[in-house]
């Protein structure tokens, strides 16, 4: 039995800044428009005012995808580039990752078509990856992104958490759930009790601002696993 199942955890793992070392959304405008462009500037900024909660998600994305002038290639191109940003202690641990695959989920608010991709070495299931979508024209542009997603709104991340323990089996009981993340949307999942506890994931970037909210703050993967066998 692996260890999550043994200790009755589901692990939801944030994408952005935590499973990777970058923000998706900000490697695609920089795909598309180059390093220096305003454009990237302008999503770099807003993406770090959803982080630290200073405007809600929704909003935010919807700037962010408006901004962005992007199509399947672009896509493609980020992918690559992602591929070589996984965390070090998240490439470190794979072999927990394919161990313990039944319990562990990703909820982000990026998109599921770059993340699935990556993840999917490290033994996530496709229905354990839980991201947005876009909606493209027939030429390949992105023309929106999928409003009925819960992820699309605000709160998006909570809906799914619960989501995940309404989408056990009769024959499983219930899982405490466990977020992993750097930003204010993840810590929302403890606050709005989808999840029992709030570890915020420091490695790549450290939001000083959630630290007070945080029940363990971790450094590394190699650090959430010691809380978990030591504090589970």
């Amino acid at each position: 039995m692996n260890i999550l199942e043994s200790k009755n955890i589901n692990l939801l793992i944030d994408f952005d800044s935590t499973f990777v070392k970058v923000e998706t959304l900000d490697i695609l405008a920089e795909v598309c428009f180059g390093s220096d462009s305003n454009a990237v500037n302008n999503i770099n900024d807003i993406t770090n005012k959803a982080m630290n909660g200073e405007i809600p998600f929704d909003i935010a994305l919807k700037k962010r995808v408006t901004i962005l002038k992007a199509n399947k290639k672009h896509i493609n191109k980020t992918i690559t580039i992602i591929k070589d940003s996984i965390s070090k202690s998240f490439y470190k641990n794979k072999d927990f990752f394919k161990k313990n695959a039944a319990n562990c989920f990703i909820v982000s608010g990026g998109f599921k078509e770059i993340i699935f991709p990556i993840v999917k070495s490290f033994g996530f299931k496709d229905e354990n990856v839980y991201g947005n979508e876009f909606i493209y024209k027939n030429n390949g542009e992105i023309k929106t992104i999928n409003r009925d997603n819960p992820l699309a709104h605000k709160l998006g991340k909570i809906k799914i958490a619960n989501q995940i323990n309404q989408n056990l089996s009769m024959n499983e009981y219930y899982k405490k759930n466990l977020i992993i993340g750097d930003g204010f949307t993840d810590y929302e999942i403890k606050k709005f009790g989808g999840a029992e506890k709030f570890i915020q994931f420091s490695e790549n970037i450290n939001r000083s601002i959630l630290n007070p909210l945080a029940d363990h703050i971790a450094y590394s993967f190699d650090d959430v696993i010691n809380y978990i066998q030591k504090n589970l």
